[in-house]
């Protein structure tokens, strides 16, 4: 399995609206005086101080360096958002252009003020950001209604109680990882209330178990004579380990690191059980998500010729020619069940980021794959490392693909004329994504049969919408339907037609309008309701 970093998607945007590329980037400041300057729009990212927004002045993005430049003896101005209001826009297009929404939304930063910028969110625009956060309240408004449907102190009320809080809770990390400090203290008001009211204590007591599980712990024997051998103990290890994960890592990474990506990986777990598991259980629809350890990660030190003996030393990794240039890889192996092993290099790594995407794969193997690790529908997979990302930190900066984003052609919308003056709202990341999809994407049968690096560009663009369709409006029958597509996508001779019979009947329609119907139901979600 290869990864790579990527910018973003694609600079669809850029290609369909000429400077208007979304480029949500965060500013860092030299020190702490030159950070409190800017203390009302300040917020945290990766254990750092910093402001978040999108160029407006003097920032300017080199596409061909990958690179952020900006005025360092004079003014730069960006887009910012009320941290205490993220449903509002921070601007709107004024006859072509850029407005703010008001004074409030632009922030003027002092070049030498700034150490130096990082591009947080390639593919996303802070009016996109605030359709995101509409979506996700409205999810919640909407497990609210069908837990309140439900006779009060049942088990399908309890477990639809914990989506609810569940829902909130990831709505939370969303906010503290998009810039939006200031909207937390009401949403935080809200969760305690929801938690005094009755809740399964089953169910509470798995979640803080997983949570309260995040310890360090002793690194093996095996990664000491490792080091021994490799940087004759220079290297220096560390390890923490909680419930379902472990991470053993070069100490360039932090303690505190790596225990909150561990705390983040249990609550990603608990938030998918709550949202996909716990309302459905019964005979048929079992959870397979093991009480034990099923994902384990190694970080070493930026060194090809390290990584190499690190990963073939340590979990016995195949080395191939081209995993020269990666940055990591994946193999399986017992723990004591089925698990997941990532080995990374360590040079500007995005912890979080790594352990969400992660986490997509293996929870789609245990949960569509019926317990294997070894689910061979990649592209369900990707969407759901890319639907965990989103969900929770608002970007994916990991994927198992490499994108053209130079390929132009795939957005060529045709736009209204506007009237003069008129304020429209920019495209985020989410319509983007629709639109790739829904002009270039095959359907979801056809994307079922390929593998991982037989999809395209737009083929990942749609198998997130269509997860995301499939997870906010299918219910029930939907995460049938994908378990169905795991069941049998091991015969490739037989798969699609028994998906098709299983999906039948899963829909209540005929075989032959079977993938018809569905797909229809997607097209009508990505034009119009996402």
């Amino acid at each position: 399995m290869r990864f790579r970093l990527i910018i973003g998607l694609l600079s669809a945007l850029s290609l369909s609206q000429g400077p208007l590329t979304g480029q949500v980037i965060a500013v860092h400041f030299k020190d702490q005086k030159a950070a409190k300057k800017y203390k009302h729009n300040l917020t945290e990212y990766r254990g750092e101080m910093v402001v978040i927004g999108e160029p407006k002045q003097g920032i300017v993005y080199q596409r061909e360096k990958n690179n952020l430049t900006f005025v360092p003896n004079g003014s730069n101005q960006i887009f910012v958002v009320n941290p205490k209001q993220p449903e509002k826009h921070a601007y709107f297009l004024v006859e072509g252009k850029k407005v703010e929404a008001s004074k409030k939304n632009r922030l003027t930063i002092q070049g030498h003020h700034i150490q130096k910028l990082t591009l947080l969110m390639p593919d996303e625009t802070l009016p996109g950001l605030a359709k995101e956060y509409n979506i996700r309240s409205i999810q919640i408004e909407h497990y609210q209604g069908l837990r309140d449907a439900q006779e009060p102190g049942t088990r399908s009320w309890q477990a639809e109680h914990v989506r609810v809080i569940t829902s909130m809770e990831r709505l939370r990390v969303w906010l503290l990882n998009t810039g939006y400090p200031g909207a937390l203290r009401d949403l935080d008001k809200r969760i305690k209330k929801q938690n005094r009211q009755v809740r399964g204590e089953s169910l509470r007591l798995r979640g803080e178990k997983a949570r309260s599980s995040v310890e360090a712990m002793d690194i093996p024997l095996r990664l000491e004579e490792l080091s021994q051998e490799i940087s004759g103990g220079e290297h220096v290890f560390r390890a923490h380990q909680s419930q379902h994960l472990c991470i053993y890592y070069i100490d360039t990474i932090s303690e505190a690191e790596a225990a909150a990506a561990l705390l983040l990986g249990e609550e990603i777990i608990e938030g998918f059980r709550a949202e996909f598991v716990d309302p459905y259980l019964d005979e048929a629809y079992e959870d397979f998500i093991p009480d034990g350890r099923f994902h384990e990660f190694l970080f070493v030190p930026n060194n090809v010729e390290h990584f190499k003996r690190y990963a073939s030393g340590f979990w016995r990794v195949r080395w191939e020619q081209d995993q020269q240039v990666m940055k990591g890889g994946r193999t399986t192996g017992p723990m004591p069940g089925p698990g997941m092993r990532d080995y990374w290099r360590t040079e500007e790594i995005d912890l979080q980021g790594i352990i969400c995407h992660a986490l997509g794969h293996s929870l789609a193997s245990l949960h569509y794959g019926q317990g294997s690790m070894h689910l061979t529908q990649d592209w369900l997979s990707e969407a759901l490392g890319y639907y965990i990302s989103f969900d929770h930190l608002g970007r994916n900066s990991v994927t198992c693909f490499a994108f053209n984003r130079e390929k132009a052609g795939y957005v060529k919308r045709e736009r209204k004329a506007k009237k003069k003056g008129e304020k429209t709202v920019v495209e985020g990341r989410r319509d983007i994504y629709n639109e790739v999809a829904l002009k270039e994407g095959r359907k979801i049968d056809q994307i079922a049969l390929k593998t991982l690096f037989e999809l395209e560009d737009a083929d990942l663009a749609k198998s997130w919408s269509f997860f995301d369709f499939v997870a906010r409006k299918e219910a029930k029958a939907g995460q049938q339907w994908l378990r169905a597509a795991g069941r049998y996508s091991s015969s490739r001779s037989t798969f699609i037609a028994k998906w098709r019979a299983a999906a039948a009947d899963i829909l209540g329609v005929s075989p032959a309008e079977a993938f018809r119907s569905i797909e229809e139901r997607w097209r009508a979600y990505a034009q119009s309701e996402q």
